[in-house]
């Protein structure tokens, strides 16, 4: 509850912060709504079980990359889209994240524009943060989708009776935990690189390091919080399409009345998350700051 009563404090104070969340999360919403059509798409021609599905669309994308002109096409479509979402978040993230900060450090809204000031001081840091970001985003889901091959091939074999499905399951369990740790080092590095870029100018990403693994358990524990709160809402969010979609009622209105629900839900979450990242790092960089006074 302290959580949400200080983001809406910070969000009073400025509310513009509101405008990046709204774009975010639109943008989020948008993507995962054709993400979902697609992969319901693909459900209405399976053949085999999901693990089964995933592995041959797996399959397919990497007959599909090991082509050379193929891969040559998507490595520049990708850089061109990463270089692209690099300097339009730079130009948002850069305004937006120096307003959010004046909020969190208590300072007085000055005349002129804190948006501006902020593209001024921060836009070339947070397009170089950006392009690591994203280029970091795109090795991890690499790296999530290789290492989750083997367990689906495991358990689909062991659903298919040709294996002990006892070490199948294991096998799925042990490769859930170790995604799961390295996603959520992952993350807390990520997350806590922005606020630190802000307001450090130089090891900006050593410091947000540092500060993450000192509390790095504290920190994991409210990040699953958040983690439970959206993945529900995301079931029952993908339940109401799918089910709506078998039984044939679904229309273009019910669609873009769910659609407008998951961006609401989207952008008071992302509105929430980011206080949150930014009102804990200045936190614990003042309790680290005052440690080594201290010291």
């Amino acid at each position: 509850m302290g959580t949400i009563n200080n983001a809406v404090r910070l969000l009073a104070k400025r509310p513009s912060i509101l405008i990046l969340t709204i774009i975010t999360s639109t943008v989020l919403s948008v993507v995962e709504y054709l993400l979902m059509m697609l992969f319901y798409s693909i459900t209405m021609f399976k053949t085999g079980s999901p693990f089964d599905d995933y592995v041959n669309i797996i399959q397919f994308v990497i007959d599909t990359v090991l082509v050379p002109q193929t891969a040559v096409k998507i490595i520049m479509a990708l850089a061109v889209l990463v270089a692209a979402a690099a300097l339009i978040f730079g130009l948002l993230l850069s305004g937006c994240f120096n307003i959010l900060t004046n909020a969190v450090q208590g300072k007085e809204k000055k005349p002129g524009s804190e948006f501006l000031a902020g593209v001024k001081k921060y836009f070339l840091r947070m397009v170089s943060v950006n392009l690591w970001t994203l280029s970091a985003v795109i090795l991890f889901v690499i790296y999530v989708i290789v290492a989750s091959i083997p367990a689906a091939i495991f358990i689909d074999n062991a659903l298919n009776g040709e294996v002990n499905i006892v070490a199948g399951v294991l096998l799925f369990v042990v490769t859930i935990i170790v995604l799961f740790f390295s996603f959520a080092f992952f993350r807390q590095y990520i997350t806590f690189w922005y606020p630190s870029a802000i307001v450090n100018s130089k090891n900006h990403f050593k410091i947000a390091k540092k500060i993450s693994d000192n509390d790095f358990w504290t920190l994991l524990s409210k990040y699953i919080v958040f983690d439970i709160i959206l993945v529900l809402f995301d079931v029952i969010y993908v339940i109401a399409n799918f089910s709506m979609a078998n039984a044939q009622v679904i229309s273009n209105v019910t669609s873009y009345v769910l659609l407008i629900v998951n961006i609401v839900f989207k952008t008071i979450f992302i509105a929430v998350i980011v206080c949150f990242v930014f009102s804990t790092f200045h936190k614990l960089s003042e309790k680290s700051r005052l440690e080594k006074a201290n010291h």
